[in-house]
């Protein structure tokens, strides 16, 4: 399936009718003139094929010059080239600011095989729409570093504070994969650590399916993963997931797809994740993934200082209900200017037994104390009444460090587990 276009006779030199063409050279779909990314992107989907939008005759409809490397889109959708693009100012919508994301990394590195999550990151956007509180990302070095370029592209004044009311896309990502997997030598540039066994994971500094657009670049970027045959992993708190079961069916065990459920106090969780789908719509997800037989994990994480026993199980009896090849576990833990958000978030939703736990494990020995202890009961549980259910704790250094001597053997045992999850064995490493 490619693109074929064709001159106006009554229009300017880069007015063309674009056209979707199959391998028989027969067009499948008229796309008129000046076709949306948004066009182009559910083109794709429908026909069940890749669009490389690379040198097929589209042009920019601010400038008219055509597409040959990288672009983007205003918000309405209309192609950008890129010097076009990088000159548009942000637009808001809904107090959210859009724009482009001038980033020119693809593929990352990461440390996150130390979670046995992957060895490879690809995130879509910078920012994200769901604002969770407790969100370590503004913090690193990928948001914290790039203040001048936010406070010009979207008017960030503190990324941390304003986390949740940026949003800067990377449309040209699948292009830009497929150019750089054709380039690579995997036997000799491909990293494969024991824990990230080559995955890569969509995403980890943002929600690769937090809306229509972020969606459509996802599902370009794990198509061309698929075809490289490298394995993929997919977290989201998005229920938009689902619109891609046809992609991780035909991925046959390549995909495992999970999403974020730290409590099912849909209450609580909104006002600590305040633009985020509540969590019995991501477990909804769950299940349609579970029924189509598609690979999938559960994020648990981070189970909040107030969860008891009886919630905790109550979660993973509901986890345990979709079969997940692996449940994540992760504590909180208070650090950062996150975590004062998350204090003022509780006060001011009236959960002030929260905002009093919270600021009880501010406190190193506290935390520890808590953190230890959850990690502990969820184990437990899950033990003793899940027998299927598999547990993968992420216990921090920092409190392995500040354990004693019988619970840091054990905790660091636990940090070097990989996780047992059928699909890092499939693809070429």
């Amino acid at each position: 399936m490619h693109l074929d276009t064709e001159r106006d006779p009554d229009g300017g030199w880069y007015d063309r009718f674009v056209h979707l063409v199959d391998e028989d050279g027969r067009v499948v779909e008229e796309l008129g003139k000046h076709p949306t990314l948004d066009e182009l992107r559910e083109a794709e989907r429908q026909y069940g094929d890749r669009l490389n939008l690379w040198q097929q005759g589209l042009v920019c409809k601010e400038c008219g010059n055509q597409i040959t490397d990288r672009f983007s889109a205003r918000p309405d959708g209309h192609l950008l080239c890129w010097d076009c693009a990088s000159s548009e100012d942000g637009e808001e919508k809904g107090g959210l600011t859009v724009n482009v994301d001038p980033t020119k990394t693809v593929l990352s590195e990461s440390k996150l095989n130390e979670k046995s999550l992957c060895d490879y990151v690809i995130n879509v956007a910078t920012g994200c729409r769901h604002g969770c509180k407790f969100c370590y990302v503004p913090s690193t070095p990928a948001i914290d570093s790039r203040d001048e370029m936010l406070g010009e592209k979207a008017g960030v004044e503190d990324p941390q504070r304003d986390w949740g009311d940026y949003l800067l896309y990377r449309d040209d990502l699948p292009e830009r994969v497929h150019e750089g997997l054709q380039n690579t030598d995997f036997e000799k540039e491909w990293k494969v650590t024991r824990r990230g066994r080559g995955v890569v994971m969509l995403s980890s500094g943002t929600d690769c399916y937090q809306d229509r657009r972020a969606a459509q670049i996802t599902r370009g970027c794990v198509r061309e993963l698929v075809e490289a045959d490298i394995p993929v992993r997919i977290l989201s708190r998005s229920p938009n997931l689902t619109r891609d079961i046809d992609l991780f069916q035909e991925a046959d065990g390549l995909v495992a797809v999970g999403t974020s459920i730290p409590s099912f106090d849909a209450s609580l969780v909104d006002a600590l994740e305040p633009n985020a789908p509540p969590p019995m719509a991501r477990w909804e997800a769950l299940d349609e993934l579970f029924r189509a037989g598609v690979p999938r994990f559960v994020s648990f994480s981070p189970t909040y200082p107030t969860m008891d026993r009886d919630e905790i199980r109550e979660a993973l009896s509901w986890f345990a209900a979709v079969d997940p090849d692996v449940v994540f576990h992760e504590p909180m833990n208070p650090r950062g200017a996150n975590f004062d958000m998350c204090l003022k978030a509780t006060r001011e939703a009236g959960y002030n037994d929260v905002a009093e736990e919270l600021e009880r494990i501010h406190d190193h020995g506290e935390w520890t104390r808590y953190a230890i202890e959850h990690i502990e009961l969820v184990r437990e549980i899950a033990k003793e009444q899940f027998s299927g259910l598999h547990i993968h704790s992420w216990p921090d250094r920092k409190l392995i460090d500040a354990a004693s001597r019988n619970k840091e053997q054990r905790l660091n045992r636990l940090r070097q587990e990989a996780s047992p999850e059928p699909f890092t064995q499939a693809g070429q490493f």
